[in-house]
C-alpha cells in the first residue's frame, strides 16, 4: 500500500476542520462558527483502497498578540517536516490574500521536498467567475503545486484532492491496516466536544478564556459516566456560563452528552462543574 502524512494549515475558520470530516466519512473533529477554535494538532488516519492518508489537523495560522492565542500561533507548522503534502486551506467566499501572502512566507523557509495542495474551500458559497478569478490569481504562484476548488460542506472536489494526493504517497512496508484511526484520547475528544458546545453558545472572550478538563470515564457495557470541569478566569464568567437557574450549563450539557452519544452509540450521563481558576493555569 502507499502511505503519507498530510499536514491541514491555514487561516482561521476556512474550513479545515470540516474539511477533515469529510475526508474521515464522520464527525471526528471539532467545528465550531467561532475563530480559534481547534487548539491542539490531532491525527487521524483513512484507509481508501491500497492507499492510507495520514491527515493531521492543526489549529488555525492567524497574528495575534493576544495572551490566549499565543500558546497555539506556531503549531500550525509544527508537523510540516513529516508531511509528504500540505494542503493549504482557504475561505474562497473571504477576502484572504494578505493571509495567504503571510503563511506562504512562513512556508518558504520550511519546505524541503514537499507537495502544497491550495484547497479553495466553501466554493458553495460562491458564483462560478469568483471561484475561476481566484483559481487564476493563486495559479500564479510558483509554491503551489496543484489548486483545488471544494465545499468540505457537502463534500464536492473532495473525491478529486484524495486521487491527486495519490501519486505523491510512499509506498508502505508495514502491514496493511484496514480500519480507520483517531488518534486522540477519548478524554480530550469528550473535553473538546464540549468546548465546542461552549463556543457555540456563549459569546464575546469567554470561551477561549476556559478549558475543559475530563476528570473521570465511567465505561460499562451499554451507558458512560463522564465527569468535567469547566475552568473558567474570573467570578463572572463563571456565572455566564452557568446561566440563570442552571439554563445555559443545563443547555451546554444536553448539547455535549447528545453529540457524545452518537460518536459512541451508548447512553451517555454527562456532569459538569464549573470552578474558577487562577488565569496562570489556564
Amino acid at each position: 500500500m502507499k502511505s503519507g502524512n498530510i499536514v491541514l494549515i491555514g487561516p482561521t475558520n476556512s474550513g479545515k476542520s470540516t474539511l477533515v470530516n469529510s475526508i474521515m466519512g464522520r464527525r471526528v473533529t471539532l467545528v465550531s462558527r467561532k475563530k480559534q477554535s481547534t487548539t491542539f494538532n490531532q491525527k487521524l488516519t483513512k484507509n481508501i483502497s491500497e492507499f492510507e492518508y495520514i491527515l493531521q489537523d492543526t489549529p488555525g495560522t492567524f497574528a495575534s498578540m493576544k495572551k490566549i492565542s499565543n500558546k497555539v500561533v506556531s503549531s500550525p507548522f509544527a508537523e510540516i517536516d513529516n508531511a509528504v503534502i500540505i494542503y493549504l486551506v482557504l475561505d474562497i467566499s473571504k477576502k484572504t490574500k494578505t493571509e495567504f501572502k503571510r503563511i506562504q512566507s512562513s512556508l518558504k523557509d520550511k519546505i524541503i521536498d514537499q507537495k502544497i495542495f491550495l484547497v479553495l474551500n466553501k466554493i458553495d458559497k460562491c458564483n462560478d467567475e469568483d471561484v475561476l478569478k481566484s483559481i487564476n490569481f493563486y495559479s500564479k504562484e510558483s509554491l503551489i503545486q496543484e489548486i483545488f476548488p471544494v465545499s468540505s460542506i457537502n463534500g464536492d472536489g473532495v473525491s478529486r484532492l484524495l486521487e491527486r494526493s495519490n501519486k505523491y504517497l510512499k509506498i508502505k512496508e508495514s502491514k496493511y491496516q484496514s480500519k480507520d484511526k483517531v488518534q486522540i484520547k477519548k478524554e480530550l475528544f469528550y473535553s473538546e466536544v464540549t468546548r465546542e458546545k461552549i463556543l457555540d453558545k456563549v459569546h464575546k472572550e469567554i470561551p477561549y478564556q476556559c478549558d475543559v478538563i475530563t476528570d473521570k470515564v465511567e465505561n460499562r457495557k451499554n451507558e458512560i459516566k463522564i465527569f468535567q470541569t469547566i475552568e473558567v478566569r474570573r467570578k463572572s464568567h463563571k456565572s455566564i456560563v452557568i446561566g440563570k437557574r442552571g439554563s445555559l450549563l443545563k443547555e451546554i450539557g444536553s448539547s455535549s452528552r447528545k453529540e457524545i452519544a452518537k460518536h459512541e452509540n451508548k447512553k451517555i450521563h454527562l456532569f459538569l462543574f464549573v470552578k474558577v481558576v487562577s488565569e496562570k493555569k489556564l
